[in-house]
């Protein structure tokens, strides 16, 4: 066989189930359903931790003696690294908590949701994580520690692998949040330690990927309505694909029958 014919593709189908034998099913199905969309109903105190943190790092922008305390700890933080060089494990463990969301479940966890409202949490956590990260970044005039960039606040790093946290405490609970949070919180610090954000970016950033995750679920209302009608789910069929030849690309299509 031609090497430079061999294409790689794997090809993973999800099916949801179109319809249920019998009246009583539907019905018990729509009551379960309908059971599942309360609980995705937008309450006002899940929001009360991600806008402190978030209000904290933007008290910390003006001149006061919280926004010198942030950086004295901050530089305190870099004195630790001295002449080391920089660690940039943080560039790639940032994502960890965010796979691990979608992905525990796929390995027998039991999950809060299913595979698909998992995916679309996350793609709806990410789509809020790029809007409250990006604008701040764009508009506020905040230096880095040890760069010349100024779009320091709030760490985007941060708000990624916070927002991958609470998904994964969201989804399992328990020692897996617990887990997931202490991988975020050495992302943060690696922040510091590495002279990129202020430690008000970092709070910031804790805030931002919390309260994106929680819109996340909150949407799954809205993907519940869209996939559903009149008692049925829709199929949804999702199709790896992987091309290594020639520098390769991979990526996925995803296709929907109503």
């Amino acid at each position: 066989m031609n090497i430079k014919n061999l294409i790689l593709s794997v090809v993973l189908t999800i099916t949801l189930p179109t319809g249920m034998r019998g009246q009583q099913a539907n019905r018990d199905s729509l009551s379960a359903n309908n059971r599942n969309i309360e609980n995705y109903k937008f309450e006002w105190r899940q929001t009360i931790l991600p806008a402190s943190l978030i209000g904290v790092g933007a008290v910390a922008l003006a001149p006061s003696f919280i926004r010198d305390g942030s950086r004295n700890i901050t530089n305190s933080v870099i004195d630790l690294r001295g002449d080391n060089k920089r660690l940039e494990f943080d560039d790639y463990i940032q994502y960890l908590p965010v796979a691990g969301s979608l992905m525990l479940g796929c390995a027998g966890v039991k999950a809060k949701h299913s595979f698909r409202d998992r995916f679309f949490i996350i793609a709806t956590s990410y789509a809020t994580l790029a809007v409250l990260t990006n604008i701040p970044k764009l508009c506020i005039n905040e230096k880095r520690p040890e760069f010349a960039g100024h779009n320091s606040f709030p760490s985007g790093h941060t708000a990624t692998v916070f927002m991958g946290a609470e998904l994964v405490r969201i989804e399992y609970g328990g020692w897996y949040g617990i887990g997931a949070y202490t991988i975020a919180t050495g992302v943060g610090f690696m922040r510091m330690y590495n002279g990129r954000h202020w430690l008000h970016d970092v709070v910031a950033g804790a805030g931002v990927g919390i309260l994106s995750a929680r819109v996340g679920e909150w949407s799954c209302q809205l993907w519940q309505k869209i996939f559903q009608k009149r008692g049925k789910e829709n199929n949804l069929v999702f199709t790896p694909i992987a091309t290594p030849l020639n520098g390769g690309y991979y990526g996925f299509t995803m296709g929907c029958r109503f």
